[in-house]
């Protein structure tokens, strides 16, 4: 049987650095001290005007592909996950895909929201394992700050942007994509989104005058929904695969905030060194941060070849998404 490997990874940021202190300059007043005590942001980059998602995703995809040492015409399938588009439609795959000219290449989106890159993993790996496809690009990107209202301090500080893609490959190799496993909970679709420009609010004078169109936090989010939902999610995932805590040699999660990491790393009784925070440098990158964290994570060295690892992400909506690899 045809097992799905991860052969090469890319990064990509907006060259458009802001620290916290500029972040101060821009609006006016001091952010709060949560921001670097709790979530760790201590800077993030952002897009210009003139940059598009489907801008980070191909820089991102170019990446990948020249550390695959495959090309562009190489791949099958392009998968873009993300809940910032291009457009409404058409698919922003479809204009990563006739950017890079892989001419080759079927196209979709997924939006799982903040759990879509590792949704992708579980579709891309398994279309792989059905032997219909030998090379898929899968990419996470994000480009939330055109959402989001520049003006509220305690919205604006917290979200980046930015892109990170995968090559998925066949091999006949035991090692690759193991298993993976989706939850979700649709009846909390009203606690945060952006809810304008969809069929239900179209965009008219009254929506965007009720900010529709920007990112909206109608209902408190739970502090502690990750730190109770991630470890057992885990243990389930490997109990399933005759595997224990012990066994897991990294993990990559959605990098909204260091401090709940660091509390599931303290449960599954792990040291840190056993996970890769970036929110420090990037602040949060959405569907794009555990590829980002990925990419970064293996040219320091991290991972290596027979690691077992584990890549768990939550998103609004509310998904789930947690996949395990053999390195």
């Amino acid at each position: 049987m045809k097992r799905a490997v991860i052969i090469g990874t890319g990064l990509y940021v907006p060259k458009n650095l802001i620290t916290n202190q500029e972040m101060e300059k821009m609006l006016g007043q001091p952010l709060k001290p949560s921001l670097e005590e709790k979530l760790g942001i201590k800077q993030r980059y952002i897009t210009n005007e003139d940059e598009s998602s489907a801008d980070l995703a191909t820089k991102a995809g170019e990446k990948a592909l020249e550390s695959s040492k495959l090309k562009a015409e190489d791949l099958d399938l392009i998968i873009v996950t993300t809940d910032t588009p291009e457009y409404i439609s058409p698919a922003t795959s479809s204009v990563v895909q006739g950017r890079l000219k892989a001419k080759n290449a079927g196209t979709f989106d997924l939006n799982a929201s903040c759990a879509g890159f590792v949704t992708g993993l579980d579709v891309a790996a398994r279309m792989i394992m059905t032997g219909g496809y030998n090379n898929i690009l899968l990419i996470g990107v994000y480009n939330m700050t055109k959402y989001v209202d520049k003006t509220d301090v305690n919205v604006f500080p917290i979200f980046a942007d930015g892109a990170g893609a995968v090559v998925l490959s066949a091999t006949s190799e035991e090692r690759g994509f193991v298993d993976s496993k989706l939850i979700a909970d649709g009846t909390q679709y009203d606690f945060l989104g952006i809810y304008g420009g969809g069929t239900k609010h179209p965009i008219t004078h009254e929506s965007i005058e009720k900010k529709q169109h920007l990112l909206q936090f109608l209902k408190p989010l739970p502090p502690d929904r990750n730190i109770k939902l991630w470890p057992p999610m885990i243990r389930d995932l490997l109990e399933k695969n005759s595997l224990k805590v012990g066994d897991i040699d990294h993990i990559f999660f959605t990098q909204i905030n260091k401090w709940v990491i660091e509390e599931v790393m303290s449960i599954l009784e792990l040291p840190m060194d056993k996970t890769t925070c970036i929110m420090d440098q990037y602040g949060y990158t959405g569907s794009a941060c555990i590829p980002m964290a990925l990419d970064i994570a293996i040219k320091k060295g991290k991972i290596k070849r027979g690691d077992n690892i584990i890549f768990i992400s939550s998103g609004v909506g509310f998904a789930v998404a947690a996949a395990l690899f053999k390195w």
